[in-house]
C-alpha cells in the first residue's frame, strides 16, 4: 500500500519531483507512475516506472520533465495491486507571468502536541503555488503534552527519542501516516528546509547546544547524518550525491516572487553565552558565522541579481531582535546571537538598492510581524525588510510556561521594547498565507481555534500588507 501518501516539491516551470513510499515490500521493486492533466487521468502525458530501492526504507522519487509553465497536473502511483492518492501540482509560473504568486507557510509540527487542522486547512487553500515548510516537519523527541490518541512511541525505549536511522524512519511515517497532513501534501507542491529537530534540539553544526540538558550518549556527527538520511528519503526532492546535504537555494514562481531558501544549523557557528535563554549575553557582536562563508556568498549574490518583485527568504529563525529590555536580547539561538553577520548581509541588501525584501520566519511558535532594521532594532538601525513569523502548527508555545491571565502583559511588554515588532500573537497556532502582487505583499495568518479538540474551526485572525517600495508591515 502507499502508507505515507504521495508528494510533489521544489516545482521548476518544466520540471518536478514526484513522492511516495511502498508499504509491504521487502525487496528492490518499481511503481508505475502516471501523470495527467486532468484528474481522472484521461489526458495522460506520462507513464513511466519508478524505482523503490529497499536502501531507501521504499521510498519512490523521480523527476519529471517536459512539463508546461504554470500549469496544473494529476499523479499518482499504483503496484499490481493497488493505487495511492491521487496528488495535484502546478508547475512554476514562467518568469515573465505577472499573475499573483500565494505561498502556504507553516513550522513546528510535533505530532504529540495536537491535530493537523491546520494541515488540512491549507490543503483546502485555493490557488497557491507552493507550501513550504520551515523546518521542524517531525521532533526528535516529546517536548510536549497533547490529545491521548497522539502517543508518540517511535524510538528503542518507546518514549519518542530517535537517534538511529531506523528510528528517524519510523518518526516520519508516524507523521505521514496523518490523513491530514497526506491532504496537504496531495494538494500543492511543496518544499521543506530543516532546523533542529529533524535532528537535535538547537544543534550547532556538527556540535551539540551547549545548553542541552540531554546526558544520553551520542554522536552529533552521527546522529545529524542519519536526520539528514531520512529527512532526504522522506521529502520530495532528489539528493544529488549520497554525501550532498545543500538545502539551500531558490525557486523563481514568476515575476513577482522568488523563494530563498536557507540552512541555518548545519554550517553555523556555536551560539554565544552558551545559548542560554533571558540571560545578558555581551558576545552577540564578536565575529561569528550563522550561515557559513559560501551560504552566505551565494545568499548575498543571489539577492542582488534577482529579477523577481518579491524576493521571500524562507527561514527558519528570527531576524528581528526580540529584546526583553532595551538592547538585551531574548533568544541568542537566532540571529540575534549573530549579530555582526546579519548587519553585514543587510547593509549589503541596503548598499545594493534590493528592494522588496521579506523574510518568512518559523522556530518560535509565536506569530510576530515587523519591520527589519540593519541592526535587528530600530535604534541605530535602517529599515531594508518586512518579517512575518508563521507562528507553530501544533507545537506548544508561551502559553505552555505562563498562565493564560500573564500572556496580555507579555504581550505589551514586547511591543513596548520591540518597537519594530507591528503584531505580536503568543497563544495561536497555525500557518500564513503570502500572496505576492506587482503592488503590494499580503499577509494573512490562519489557524484552529484549538490544536488538541478534532475538526477545530479555522479562521483568519491577522491581516498584513507591505506596499511595494516600502519596508513597513502596515495592516491589512
Amino acid at each position: 500500500g502507499f502508507g505515507s501518501g504521495v508528494a510533489a516539491g521544489l516545482p521548476g516551470e518544466r520540471d518536478i519531483t514526484l513522492w511516495t513510499r511502498v508499504d509491504d515490500v521487502d525487496r528492490n521493486s518499481r511503481v508505475r507512475l502516471e501523470v495527467a492533466r486532468d484528474r481522472g487521468f484521461a489526458r495522460t502525458v506520462l507513464r513511466r516506472d519508478v524505482r523503490v530501492p529497499s536502501i531507501r526504507d521504499f521510498t519512490a522519487r523521480a523527476r519529471v520533465t517536459g512539463l508546461q509553465p504554470g500549469a496544473e497536473y494529476f499523479y499518482r502511483f499504483t503496484t499490481k495491486r493497488e493505487g495511492s492518492t491521487v496528488g495535484r501540482f502546478r508547475t512554476a509560473r514562467p518568469a515573465d507571468s505577472a499573475e499573483p504568486v500565494r505561498i502556504g507557510v507553516f513550522s513546528c509540527m510535533d505530532y504529540r502536541s495536537g491535530y493537523y487542522t491546520g494541515h488540512r486547512a491549507l490543503a483546502e487553500e485555493q490557488d497557491l503555488d507552493l507550501v513550504v515548510c520551515l523546518g521542524d516537519y517531525i521532533y526528535e523527541q516529546v517536548f510536549y503534552p497533547g490529545p491521548d490518541d497522539r502517543r508518540d512511541t517511535t524510538g528503542a525505549d518507546g518514549d519518542g527519542y530517535v537517534m538511529s536511522l531506523a528510528e528517524y524512519r519510523d518518526k516520519y511515517r508516524l507523521y505521514k501516516a496523518d490523513p491530514d497532513l497526506q491532504a496537504l501534501h496531495a494538494a500543492h507542491p511543496f518544499v521543506a528546509i530543516w532546523d533542529d529537530h529533524e535532528v537535535e534540539d538547537n544543534y550547532n553544526g556538527d556540535r551539540v547546544d551547549a545548553a542541552s540538558k540531554d546526558t544520553r550518549p551520542r554522536s552529533l556527527p552521527e546522529r545529524r547524518r542519519q536526520g539528514y538520511l531520512a529527512f532526504y528519503e522522506y521529502m520530495p526532492r532528489v539528493r544529488m550525491t549520497p554525501v550532498d546535504t545543500k538545502i539551500y537555494g531558490s525557486i523563481p514562481l514568476g515575476a513577482n516572487a522568488e523563494v530563498f531558501l536557507l540552512d541555518q544549523r548545519q554550517y553555523r557557528d556555536p551560539q554565544p553565552c552558551g545559548d542560554e535563554l533571558l540571560v545578558p549575553c555581551l558576545e552577540v557582536d564578536a565575529p561569528r558565522t550563522f550561515l557559513g562563508q559560501e551560504q552566505k556568498a551565494w545568499f548575498k549574490r543571489a539577492l542582488t541579481s534577482s529579477k523577481a518583485r518579491w524576493k521571500l527568504v524562507a527561514n527558519q529563525l528570527m531576524i528581528m531582535s526580540l529584546d526583553s529590555a532595551p538592547g538585551q536580547t531574548l533568544n541568542v539561538d537566532a540571529w540575534d546571537g549573530y549579530a555582526a553577520e546579519r548587519r553585514e548581509v543587510l547593509e549589503h541588501v541596503l548598499a545594493n538598492g534590493v528592494e522588496d525584501l521579506a523574510f518568512l520566519t518559523g522556530d518560535i511558535h509565536t506569530f510576530f510581524a515587523g519591520d527589519v532594521f540593519t541592526t535587528g532594532r530600530r535604534l541605530g538601525g535602517r529599515a531594508v525588510a518586512t518579517e512575518f513569523v508563521a507562528g507553530s502548527m501544533t507545537s506548544l508555545g508561551l502559553e505552555d510556561q505562563f498562565p493564560a491571565a500573564a500572556l496580555p502583559a507579555i504581550t505589551a511588554g514586547l511591543r513596548a521594547t520591540n518597537p519594530h515588532l507591528r503584531y505580536v500573537e503568543l497563544s495561536r497556532r497555525g500557518y500564513a498565507v503570502v500572496e505576492a502582487r506587482p503592488s503590494e505583499l499580503r499577509v494573512a495568518y490562519k489557524g484552529p481555534a484549538s490544536t488538541t479538540v478534532r475538526d477545530s474551526p479555522v479562521s483568519t485572525f491577522a491581516r498584513f500588507r507591505v506596499a511595494a517600495g516600502s519596508p513597513q508591515v502596515l495592516p491589512g
